[in-house]
């Protein structure tokens, strides 16, 4: 079980330092555009934040895994800054002098990092329900990760920022 609560205390972690992340984006992206795609991170990041609290309140109270929206329902009881208290005092993730280029590779890394460990905790799962907890996880690591890719490759050939509800050209041949 330790070793289960220390790859939570990892996510928690992994997502608390991600919403950071994009919240110092948001408040340094100067297009409309790009804070709505740092601010759809936020509130994606807290979401998984919930769901990691939860399970370690769960699991650390000698108790199975739990469904995501019981994961929800649980995460107030876990502060994840007395876990992580250097948390509350993070410095700048992103340095002054980056770009919005340089920020998305930056946030890719992040969502690279939280992939890996979710992936790899998936295949040392001891139960379906860790294992569907860690899958999801991947998996929405996994699309914020093709989603900031797809929005950097975007930036740098259009020189506008992209996001899901934009109408992209359609071409036949």
């Amino acid at each position: 079980m330790d070793k289960v609560l220390e790859v939570l205390k990892k996510g928690m972690a992994t997502e608390l330092w991600g919403m950071r992340f994009y919240e110092q984006a948001v408040a340094r992206t100067e297009s409309e555009a790009g804070k709505k795609v740092f601010q759809s991170l936020v509130a994606e990041e807290e979401g998984h934040l919930d769901i990691l609290r939860g399970e370690y309140a769960s699991v650390a109270g000698d108790k199975d895994w739990v469904s995501r929206e019981d994961a929800k329902a649980l995460a107030a009881s876990v502060d994840p800054e007395e876990i992580f208290p250097e948390a509350a005092t993070v410095e700048a993730l992103i340095p002054d002098d980056a770009t919005d280029e340089q920020a998305l590779k930056l946030a890719m890394d992040f969502e690279m990092r939280g992939f890996k460990l979710y992936e790899e905790a998936a295949k040392g799962a001891a139960s379906p329900a860790e294992k569907a907890v860690w899958d999801f996880l991947a998996k929405a690591e996994d699309a914020h990760y093709a989603f900031l890719q797809q929005t950097y490759d975007y930036l740098t050939t259009n020189g506008v920022w992209y996001f899901d509800d934009q109408e992209l050209p359609f071409f036949e041949g």
